[in-house]
């Protein structure tokens, strides 16, 4: 292991292990400016991601919605054949 680290991105010297807690030393990866803009990325990121997979489910939702509506449509179309043959069958029979 190097006693210096440095920065992922912009190669500025973030620790030092002998003026630093050796745990900090191992989980720094970046400097202040360039963490904050990795936090950044990151949170854009992670918002595209949602956005995307809401897309997804209310594309998934409003095709569903679809095929259920015309799934309606034509089970009140066979009531109203079937209510019109019962009526047809009951008018003939008296």
């Amino acid at each position: 292991m190097t006693d210096i680290k440095y920065c992922k991105r912009c190669g500025a010297m973030i620790s030092d292990i002998s003026t630093t807690d050796w745990y900090r030393h191992l989980s720094v990866k970046y400097c202040e400016i360039c963490r904050k803009e990795s936090d950044r990325e990151k949170t854009a990121l992670r918002v595209y991601n949602l956005r995307q997979r809401k897309k997804q489910k209310d594309k998934f939702r409003d095709e569903k919605l679809a095929l259920l509506e015309e799934e309606n449509e034509l089970l009140r179309k066979r009531v109203l054949q079937l209510r019109e043959s019962v009526m047809n069958n009951t008018s003939v029979s008296r």
